[in-house]
């Protein structure tokens, strides 16, 4: 390729140079043979004509005296012209009176009046008139006579023809025509020469150039150095041989590298196993670094939770024995609040998890109705306020079940976000929960909800900023509403998460109304039917909505309801008392005017009819400093008013009981049950201990506290315990660790061993339990939940070892994973650890290939993990891999949702209890130490 180059341009510059030289030359052989061609032709016209007029003239008298010797005479000194081939006489009747030479080639068309020349072929023919003079003889003479004598004194006697053959003529045109041409090609091949010698001159240099520089390619310095160019190229030549030069050095240290790394690669052992090591020196930081963020994580979720567990299972404590009104609002109100500190932090972390793409959703039973009445109370409690007095309603569609199995704490905090800015900027009017059922089958069931408020609204151009990461409205709202600007954020990848989408529609004349769908499984758990109260209550509320939304509630459980809109309704009411009124419900607002008319209704009622009062106060409430106001009700309820704690104020009221907590009789027996058992509580935190102590001591456990891993080892040495609580982040040696020590002892081989920990990120969960712990529970923790532990794993006869069997048995098979490779265990795990560290890319994957509906990909990746499985021991993915491969190949994309479901869910599982896989000891020191 590169020896054309200089060809070709050798081939432009030669063409450049001569095609506008032997253009020029062609014009001018055109123009010299154009030019004498005419010459020739017009001189033999002129010539012709001469000799026409000539005889015409000299003709006449020997016409007029028919003297025929004189004609030819005259014909005979014509036709001794040069190329005239015949001459012939006509007299005026048109015929022939005398003729010389050849025989003409063509006959007589016409006879003009004046002096015709026409070209017929290869003759020329010239046809003249003859006309006599009447004047004297001397006119004969004179030329000119006829220019005077008038046309009428002369006489048409005859005419003329005359024929000259142009071969004459041709041939002459021929030989000038063969002479330019001669000369023609003579220059242009002198040009030609010239311009070759010319091009071949200027492109010498360049071939020499090319030449060397393709030697300079090939490595031959030596040669390319020889280039001798003209002195025109002296600086060209100068430049080229430094570049040899510097690229001579360059390839002289090029090779002298490459030498000296071969001689370095051949001291190394195994270049391929130092390559492998340095990847995985790489990997392993890079893991460690995802740990440590991880850790991170885990670290602030302890320290936050930790604290948090401290308050929220003291609050639960002062709530049993608290009998004051106003007091026991005080401590739901820390509850509640807590509860909003944990989902702050929680927002912060789960944005976090979020990024790292390991927020995960848990799968357990809750009841929607309560949670949405939770979410209520909590966010009155810190968004209401005197100036701002809304009302919260909840509405239901009429078949929807109570009940569902999802992860209610995400539900929760989807409710939380979008209810607490529902009520942030809503300053008058309602916010509104509604909640139906979008499309329902056996066993998934989809929900959609509106959260409908009366607030300033969001201009429409602004609507997209909402769904940005710390990004708000306006600006100036962070000063007049706060926020993190994460809630709708985390809220958005919730809902995607739960298979649904999201969507705002707002006017800031009405307000905003967010819609969100999320699908959830049908549970079987039936709902608590309370039985009906059968008495009459007279309402007393002023806004039309919210008497709306309790008369309705009130129906539902059998109460009868009379309403009232204002004080003196109620009093009109008292006084005819024609429905035998059992009970007030009053809604009074924090102020002063408000809490003394209640008081007086309250007292009039209780004097004069003996009827009972419940009060329903709006945060703030001020209940407290009227005391009178509290003594005087029989109970105290906050709004938005829950539909449980609204039954049982009702339900005491109908059985004449006094205002303590409602303690199932469930709860009761659970403790005569779990009387006498000996539990071991370790926990670097007193607090912590304490508050374990306050719970399980009153109930007659007997419980041991420890502050450190190695004191648990020392009294477990000394003692025996029926169960263990562990704390996972503990100085000098962490929970993990302790429970190895203690596994390793005889009599706790199977003591059921439960963590107490903050750590809230599955990768921690799975590490828990896969030191030998039996379970966990997250900070902070629930009494009932804590009670209902103890009992399951106290009553259990299930070994450590049955547990870990039971979870593995149709997961990973070990005697399957060993068989193939012979009982070498290092290799089995070589190769599980192969396939178990890719699936988690791999599901990234499948879901791309699924979206994108690309069935051939699809498959590739189902069949490349189906193949590593069956090799690997991990027979439950082995098989839905081959479920998930069948039905692709067989029906492509049709139905596949539920395949790729129940797949995904079998790497989930190996992935979860992948730590808990007690291989062989017998393995490579190389492998174990990595």
């Amino acid at each position: 390729m590169h020896s054309l180059s200089p060809l070709r341009l050798s081939h432009k510059l030669f063409w450049t140079l001569y095609t506008p030289i032997f253009l020029v030359s062609l014009l001018v052989g055109v123009f010299l043979l154009t030019t004498r061609f005419h010459d020739l032709n017009r001189h033999l016209k002129e010539r012709v004509s001469h000799i026409t007029e000539q005889v015409a003239t000299t003709s006449e008298y020997a016409i007029v005296f028919s003297d025929q010797s004189m004609m030819y005479r005259i014909l005979q000194n014509a036709l001794n012209s040069t190329d005239i081939s015949s001459v012939r006489l006509f007299n005026s009747e048109q015929n022939i009176i005398a003729e010389l030479g050849k025989v003409p080639s063509i006959q007589e068309v016409g006879f003009p009046d004046t002096l015709q020349i026409r070209q017929l072929g290869h003759f020329l023919q010239s046809m003249s008139p003859i006309y006599y003079t009447s004047n004297a003889p001397d006119n004969v003479f004179d030329v000119n006579a006829e220019l005077f004598n008038p046309l009428n004194q002369r006489s048409l006697i005859g005419w003329v023809k005359i024929e000259a053959n142009t071969a004459a003529i041709q041939v002459e045109k021929y030989q000038y025509a063969s002479i330019v041409m001669f000369f023609l090609v003579l220059f242009n091949i002198l040009v030609i020469i010239t311009t070759l010698r010319i091009t071949t001159k200027l492109t010498k240099p360049i071939d020499k150039l090319t030449t060397s520089l393709n030697k300079l390619v090939k490595g031959q310095f030596s040669n390319a150095k020889l280039i001798k160019l003209p002195v025109e190229y002296e600086a060209l030549q100068k430049d080229f041989l430094d570049l040899a030069d510097r690229l001579e050095n360059h390839n002289d240290e090029l090779i002298s590298g490459i030498e000296q790394s071969t001689e370095d690669i051949r001291r190394s052992m195994d270049s391929m196993e130092e390559k492998s090591a340095q990847l995985h020196i790489a990997n392993r930081e890079a893991m460690e670094s995802n740990r440590l963020k991880s850790q991170f994580l885990a670290n602030i979720s302890h320290e936050v939770r930790t604290p948090l567990n401290a308050i929220l299972g003291y609050t639960k404590t002062l709530q049993k024995s608290i009998q004051d009104t106003q007091q026991r609002i005080y401590i739901d109100t820390i509850e509640q609040s807590t509860n909003s500190l944990l989902a702050i932090i929680g927002d912060i972390l789960d944005f976090s998890k979020i990024e790292a793409g390991k927020l995960s959703l848990e799968s357990n039973h809750f009841n929607l109705k309560t949670l949405i009445d939770d979410v209520y109370q909590t966010l009155s409690i810190n968004l209401l306020s005197k100036e701002k007095q809304i009302d919260l309603v909840p509405e239901y569609h009429p078949d929807m079940p109570e009940w569902f199995l999802g992860d209610g704490t995400r539900v929760r905090q989807i409710l939380t976000n979008l209810i607490g800015n529902a009520i942030k900027f809503t300053h008058q009017g309602s916010v509104r929960t509604r909640v139906s059922i979008a499309c329902q089958s056996d066993q998934d069931i989809t929900l959609s909800f509106q959260i409908i408020d009366t607030g300033i609204g969001i201009p429409e151009h602004k609507i997209h900023r909402l769904f940005k990461p710390f990004s708000q409205v306006d600006t100036s709202t962070t000063r007049q509403f706060g926020g993190t600007g994460l809630g709708l954020v985390i809220t958005k990848k919730l809902v995607e998460q739960m298979h649904g989408k999201i969507e705002v529609s707002s006017d800031p004349s009405i307000g905003s109304t967010f819609r969100f769908t999320i699908k959830l499984k049908t549970s079987n758990k039936q709902p608590c039917h309370h039985p009906t109260l059968n008495f009459h209550v007279a309402l007393l509320e002023p806004s039309t909505t919210y008497k709306s939304y309790l008369t309705n509630y009130l129906q539902g459980i059998g109460v009868s309801c009379a309403s009232c809109s204002d004080l003196e309704q109620m009093i009109a009411l008292l006084s005819t008392n024609e429905q035998n009124i059992d009970a007030l419900l009053l809604s009074a607002m924090p102020d002063e005017q408000s809490v003394v008319e209640a008081q007086e209704l309250v007292t009039y009622a209780y004097q004069e009819f003996g009827i009972p009062c419940i009060l329903m106060v709006q945060p703030p409430g001020q209940v407290a400093h009227y005391r009178d106001l509290k003594h005087l009700c029989s109970d105290i309820l906050l709004k938005p008013i829950s539909h449980e704690r609204l039954y049982h104020a009702l339900q005491r009221l109908d059985d004449g009981t006094a205002l303590t907590p409602y303690q199932p009789k469930a709860l009761n027996d659970l403790h005569e049950k779990l009387k006498g058992l000996s539990i071991l509580a370790v926990d670097d935190s007193p607090i912590n201990l304490q508050l374990l102590n306050h719970w399980l001591t009153p109930i007659g456990v007997d419980i041991t506290l420890v502050y450190s891993g190695q004191q648990a080892i020392e009294i477990a040495q000394q003692q025996h315990f029926d169960m263990i609580f562990m704390d996972i982040q503990m100085p000098e040696m962490d929970g993990m660790e302790t429970t190895q020590h203690l596994r390793a002892l005889e009599d706790y081989q199977n003591t059921p061993i439960v963590a107490l920990t903050a750590h809230a990120l599955a990768s921690e969960q799975q590490q828990i339990l896969a030191s030998g712990m039996n379970a966990y529970l997250s900070k902070p923790i629930d009494e009932e939940l804590l009670l209902n532990t103890i009992d399951r794993w106290c009553s259990s006869t299930e070994t450590l070892q049955d547990q870990i069997d039971a979870k593995l048995h149709t997961i990973f098979d070990m005697d399957k994973a060993l068989g193939i490779v012979d009982g070498k265990a290092n290799i089995a795990k070589e190769m599980f650890d192969m396939l178990a560290d890719s699936l988690d890319a791999e599901k990234k994957l499948i879901q791309h290939h699924l979206e994108h509906q690309d069935t051939k990909k699809l498959i590739e990746v189902v069949h490349r993990i189906h193949g590593a499985s069956k090799y690997t021991g991990t027979i439950n993915i082995a098989l839905h891999a081959g479920y998930l491969e069948t039905h692709l190949k067989e029906l492509g994309l049709e139905e596949v949702e539920g395949v790729v479901d129940d797949f995904v869910e079998s790497i989930d599982d190996l992935l979860a209890n992948r730590q808990l896989i007690a291989w062989p000891q017998d393995l490579d020191s190389t492998i174990t130490n990595a």
